[in-house]
């Protein structure tokens, strides 16, 4: 743990005695936990610190924990109430620096909401966390074998600049996401919190620029489009689909090179910022099934299904996250 994470727990639990009245503290017996007595009784549960305060992280936390069977508590430098809202939706308990908490267990509840930001908070800025570098880590997390690339085919399949490639990885190796093992190779160390801190910051930094228009057609001809011969793709709701079968899509996303006229016309699309179609501008130049194996010919990688998903704020479609989560990507994450 760093030094940096060690003081925001601290803080954190420290605050949360503050408001709450409720003893705490930080254990290290077998892993970090954080202990909380309640009458007779104490309960420790495992800690994730993030940094990170937005929608995604948590949900993206209670994805990975639904998978692995062990929930873990959050400790999060600030939880606004909108987001708190929807950890409540997810089952996802935490705490901040603020004094604000959420923690459901068996024999516990406590929920402590509408603390004020700290004073002198402020987000952390990463190289790697501006649009080409979001773009650099979308390409790594969905083929990590790439890491053992050269730079210039690690720049070509991800579409960003060769000088991109050498400053953002670097950013990503001083933070721990990948280091060199024997013979030069390199590996992932922490693809889990890579994915976590892509999730979050792609729908703010990236997925804003790549927007080409919002639609509205059919749902029954949507279905039926043959996105392969437009070079078009599906995420959101109707990948979800197709990778899970558990969702009925009503919103339609796709991803496509431009122009898009074809696609527009083959969809019988109109023009409608209200619309159920939003089209965006496919940001990666591999085919989506070279760049993720085993990905379906129409489907975008599951990394992107995921954080579109996600993004929507949609207690169903994060259900539908959580599976994709599980059933494609922790699987490559292990292998």
């Amino acid at each position: 743990m760093t030094t940096q994470h060690r003081q925001l727990l601290e803080t954190a639990v420290g605050a949360f005695v503050q408001t709450t009245g409720i003893p705490a503290r930080v254990r290290e017996q077998a892993g970090t936990t954080v202990e909380v007595e309640m009458g007779d009784r104490k309960h420790r549960f495992p800690v994730a610190i993030r940094t990170v305060d937005r929608f995604a992280t948590p949900a993206a936390l209670a994805a990975q924990s639904q998978g692995s069977g062990a929930p873990q508590l959050l400790v999060a430098p600030y939880i606004s109430q909108e987001i708190a809202e929807g950890c409540r939706q997810l089952g996802q308990s935490f705490i901040d620096t603020a004094g604000n908490a959420y923690i459901e267990a068996p024999g516990v509840f406590i929920r402590v909401l509408g603390q004020t930001r700290p004073a002198g908070f402020r987000e952390h800025s990463f190289r790697a966390l501006s649009a080409a570098g979001l773009k650099l880590t979308f390409a790594l997390l969905c083929q990590p074998k790439l890491l053992d690339a050269n730079y210039r085919t690690i720049a070509d399949t991800a579409g960003v600049a060769l000088g991109t490639v050498s400053v953002d990885m670097k950013d990503m190796e001083s933070r721990g996401f990948y280091n060199l093992r024997t013979k030069g190779k390199r590996r992932l160390l922490a693809p889990e919190r890579m994915l976590e801190e892509w999730v979050s910051h792609y729908p703010i930094t990236l997925r804003p620029k790549l927007i080409l228009g919002r639609f509205r057609a059919e749902p029954e001809r949507l279905q039926k489009l043959d996105l392969k011969k437009v070079g078009a793709y599906w995420s959101g709701e109707p990948a979800a689909d197709r990778l899970t079968q558990y969702l009925k899509a009503a919103q339609f996303t796709i991803y496509a090179g431009q122009p898009i006229a074809k696609l527009v016309a083959a969809g019988r699309m109109q023009a409608d910022v209200n619309g159920n179609v939003e089209i965006l501008e496919k940001f990666w130049n591999s085919p989506a099934e070279a760049l993720h194996e085993g990905a379906l010919p129409e489907v975008v990688p599951p990394i992107l299904v995921y954080a579109d998903l996600l993004a929507t704020h949609d207690s169903r479609n994060a259900e539908a996250a959580q599976m994709i989560y599980e059933r494609h990507i922790a699987t490559a994450f292990r292998d």
